[in-house]
């Protein structure tokens, strides 16, 4: 499972797979960082362009991208990632922030967050 959140509107969306999320996040807009993903422990994943996006004068093509670990650097855990949430857009019970957190604590051993 791959959580993916709208940075611009604030939605967490659940996705069954990286590759049905890769899909539906446009690589221009995950290159522009309009989009986050973590895994199903909510560990946080960055993009890996297999194909870049290419800019031409009137049109662009669209990369291909993978959703790979994160290895170095700052980024969020998606527990601590919520609060920033308005709404969640996924099959039961991934209805809302709190059916998130819920599953969550289950997959992180009944820890309240992410070591």
């Amino acid at each position: 499972m791959i959580f993916a959140a709208d940075t611009e509107e604030c939605s967490l969306l659940v996705f069954p797979d990286a590759l049905t999320a890769s899909v539906y996040c446009d690589a221009v807009d995950v290159e522009a960082t309009l989009w986050r993903f973590w895994d199903d422990e909510g560990t946080p994943l960055m993009p890996a362009f297999l194909v870049p996006n290419e800019r031409h004068l009137f049109t662009t093509t669209t990369g291909v991208y993978s959703l790979v670990p994160v290895n170095e650097g700052h980024y969020e855990f998606l527990w601590d990632a919520l609060r920033h949430i308005r709404q969640v857009i996924g099959e039961l019970p991934f209805t809302d922030v709190r059916a998130v957190r819920d599953y969550l604590v289950m997959q992180c051993g009944g820890q309240v967050s992410p070591a």
